[in-house]
């Protein structure tokens, strides 16, 4: 089979191209809340917002996607998506702007302002000769963008659909040949590794790097200085300060639905939202294949009752209906089948009027692939490791992009390489594709956790606070609302000490067999 053959296998009917551009000015659809940047506007979405930025870059906006640029004195910023200030929680987009362009005197001065910053945004920067991009902390305002080298021009686009429609990308053979392997076909949670994409000559921008506009080269900016560190009390202390400002501001600019499960981290934001319960809806989608009983359901139902409280219970299908299915896989790129049901129950329910609050992105704090790699200190992080942590295999697909990632992250020693990787590589890349995909349903993904300054906090605290028992996030819990403890915390999870001593017995064994693995030569 030749490429182009594995390629049409592969994606079709999942590409853009195998819908043309007949649909693209249907309301809606396709790709709801993106954008592409570039040296001249995107003439087939004509129904789109265009704007002018830096003097010399074109940016086309779906309509539904807020944009907003303030320039003063040669300065210029341009913000897509919306930006949070829990210190000024009524603060708009512009306002917060204007207090960023009146720090803006260094790149430095302007990454640095940001960090007490919450959202779902990407900024992109000119002073002078200058011109530069970058995101929240977590990078769920997705980025791809183009080599000039290999395309001839720098493109930044929300996502690699919209990319290959647009500029006829070619695919990558190594990318077309892992998609073909078993690791790839039997994970519902398929991810990209680092920079990666399937086309050749586009790549992904990771949190914590910003991409220099005049040369098409990122730069990692984060972690530049050791991190503050923290006691568990001045930890909740700043905690506090911080995460119920970033619920309240996001209150203050949409109607809001907080989702809460079973779990701790959403338990975290029901806890930080307790002075706004009477501006929210509360709830729980029950997913396709998630049993009715289901303590992700059924704790959330208890525990609001108990506080006298509204639970909307979404009951999703455990498939798409085909409309929905062929809009949702032409939104986004290689959109994640089991999504797609969850998808399409939440517009049906809320018809794309509310935003959505999310625990997501608190596993970053939690001491990532620890079960996997209990001792994990003691190990030499290798890009083949990476690889068989992430996704059980050493493809050299996988390995060429973690070797990559791991030689500009051992650049810096103020933050443990695995929960940078988690950091980086789980959440800038899996869940901000996943919120592009949820985009379709909600109006704005709100993760109160995607906050340098809150992640930040949660590293800096000693990592007992920070293991499985969560005692830094019950602590949180209970100072703010201390009867959301009332209800049992995962109690489907619990394994007690002595299982968790033969989990980590266990994952010892494995990770000393896939050492032997890598160690014969045949199988190199």
């Amino acid at each position: 089979m030749t490429g182009t053959e594995r390629w049409q296998s592969l994606v079709s009917p999942e590409t853009p191209r195998a819908c043309a551009h007949a649909h693209s000015s249907e309301p809606g659809f396709p790709y709801v809340a993106q954008f592409l940047l570039g040296p001249r506007f995107v003439e087939h979405l004509a129904q789109w917002r265009r704007k002018r930025v830096a003097g010399r870059f074109s940016l086309t906006l779906h309509p539904s996607l807020a944009c907003t640029q303030v320039a003063d004195a040669g300065r210029e910023l341009t913000l897509i998506g919306h930006i949070l200030d829990p210190r000024r929680p009524e603060a708009g987009n512009a306002e917060i702007l204007q207090a960023l362009l009146s720090r803006f005197r260094t790149r430095e001065d302007l990454v640095d302002a940001t960090t007490g910053y919450g959202g779902r945004w990407l900024l992109i920067a000119a002073r002078g000769q200058e011109s530069f991009l970058f995101h929240d902390a977590l990078g769920l305002r997705q980025v791809f963008y183009t080599d000039p080298a290999s395309t001839g021009e720098l493109w930044a686009v929300s996502q690699p659909g919209i990319a290959a429609e647009a500029l006829a990308l070619a695919p990558d053979e190594q990318a077309l040949d892992y998609m073909d392997t078993e690791t790839y076909r039997r994970t519902n949670e398929y991810r990209w590794p680092g920079t990666a994409s399937t086309f050749t000559g586009l790549r992904h921008l990771p949190p914590n790097h910003r991409l220099d506009l005049a040369t098409g080269a990122s730069h990692r900016y984060w972690p530049s200085k050791p991190l503050d560190t923290f006691t568990l009390d001045a930890a909740v202390e700043r905690l506090l300060a911080l995460v119920p400002g970033l619920v309240r501001a996001a209150t203050a600019r949409f109607d809001v639905a907080l989702s809460l499960t079973a779990g701790v981290d959403s338990r975290f934001v029901l806890a930080a939202a307790r002075d706004l319960v009477d501006r929210l809806r509360f709830v729980t989608v029950r997913q396709g294949r998630l049993p009715d009983g289901h303590p992700d359901v059924e704790i959330p139902a208890r525990l609001l009752a108990r506080l006298g409280l509204p639970h909307d219970v979404i009951s999703a299908t455990s498939t798409m209906s085909p409309e929905f299915s062929l809009r949702f896989k032409r939104n986004v790129y290689r959109a994640h089948d089991h999504y797609g049901h969850d998808a399409e129950a939440i517009l049906d329910y809320y018809g794309r009027t509310r935003a959505v609050l999310t625990g997501s992105g608190a596993e970053v704090g939690r001491r990532p692939f620890r079960t996997k790699l209990p001792h994990a200190d003691r190990v030499r992080l290798t890009p083949e490791t990476l690889a068989w942590l992430e996704y059980g295999s050493t493809h050299p697909f996988l390995v060429k992009h973690f070797a990559e990632w791991l030689d500009g992250a051992r650049g810096q020693e103020h933050v443990k390489l695995l929960d940078l990787f988690e950091w980086e590589q789980d959440y800038g890349n899996w869940l901000a594709q996943t919120q592009l995909e949820f985009d379709v349903a909600w109006r704005e993904i709100v993760t109160p956790y995607n906050c340098r300054a809150v992640l930040a906090t949660l590293l800096g605290t000693p990592e007992r606070y920070r293991g499985p028992d969560a005692l830094l996030w019950r602590e949180f819990i209970r100072r703010a609302w201390p009867e959301l403890l009332a209800e049992p915390i995962n109690p489907h999870k619990r394994t007690g000490r002595f299982g968790r001593t033969v989990a980590d017995a266990k994952a010892i064994a494995h990770y000393w067999s896939f050492r032997r693995r890598c160690a014969r030569p045949a199988e190199a």
